[in-house]
Parts: C-alpha cells; structure tokens; sequence
C-alpha cells in the first residue's frame, strides 16, 4: 500500500517540484509478509525488538528478514521503473536504511562485528545529470543532502567526516565511534 500512496505524491497534478519522504518499517521485525508479500502467521507480539530482544530463534530471524528484503526489493524496483516512466522531468531519487539488520546484537554489550551489520545501510541514489565520482564508497548519510544540494543547487557546502556511531539502547554510558 506505502507504494501505491506514494504514487499519488510523484504523480500529483500540483504543480512544481515536490519533496515526498517516506520511512519504511521493513525489513523489520515483526516480519509481517513472505517473499511473496503474503501475510505470515504471527507467533510472537507485534513488537520492532531486533538482536537478542527478537523473540523468535536467530534462523527465524534470518529467514524473516531475507523474505521482507525479497518482496520489498522486487516492489521497490517495480515501482521505480513506473516512477521514472511517469515522471516528466527525471527525478532526484534517494533510497537509504535507517539500520541494517542487527540479527547478532546483544544490546547491553554489542560486539563490533555486530554493530558493522547494525550500522551498514542501504544508500543508493538517482541523481540525474551528475556526474556519479561526486559519490565514493564510505559516503554516509551525514553527506548525502550536503552532494545533492552542491549539485543541484550550488550550495557550496563542505563535506563533513563520514562517521558512524552506535548507541546501546539500555545502557546509558555505552556509545563509540566505529572505525
């Protein structure tokens, strides 16, 4: 349905440029859906709880997470091919994570190979007429707007160190910088 909605904001008959946000909460627990976009049955309550507060096994993790990625992936591509076909002029399109899966957390002592998997993200974009070397592999999202608004808009911003941080929830004195 969050496709189809969006739709309506891209193809809008408003006039001028528009910018439409949407946060997804998927691939996330509760996995609601299968590769297929089928309801699944629910086990558990519906609660967002990841790493060792997930309360299924690590396997039904993994598997519930990799059918949302499957379903959400092909819908997402499926609905971007119709975008660029109905859009006039080619829009500027920006897809990020907001985390990635964290399935191996233990939130109140994360290991730092879990807090790479929490904090590597989806970032892909579309940006018409700009040159892609604007764009380099350790960009995070601290910088994202900062290229698009140079490029579109001549903004003139500085980039800013791309730099992660992870913060346990449920321990207040635990947060570092990953290197």
């Amino acid at each position: 349905k969050i496709f189809k909605m969006l739709e309506t904001f891209w193809v809008s008959s408003d006039p001028g440029p528009k910018f439409v946000f949407a946060h997804i909460v998927a691939p996330h627990p509760p996995f609601v859906f299968d590769a297929e976009g089928r309801a699944t049955d629910q086990r558990y309550p519906f609660v967002i709880w990841d790493g060792d507060m997930f309360q299924g096994t690590y396997e039904e993790y993994i598997q519930g997470y990799s059918n949302q990625v499957t379903y959400l992936n092909n819908t997402l591509l499926e609905w971007l091919k119709d975008l660029l076909e109905k859009s006039g002029p080619k829009p500027i399109i920006l897809l990020q994570g907001d985390h990635g899966p964290r399935s191996t957390v233990v939130w109140r002592s994360p290991s730092e190979d879990a807090m790479r998997e929490g904090t590597g993200i989806l970032n892909a974009y579309y940006l018409p007429g700009v040159d892609g070397s604007v764009l380099y592999d350790e960009i995070s999202p601290v910088n994202t707007f900062r290229i698009i608004l140079n490029e579109y808009f001549n903004a003139n911003l500085e980039l800013l160190p791309d730099r992660t941080f992870f913060m346990s929830t449920g321990c207040q004195d635990f947060s570092r910088e990953l290197k």
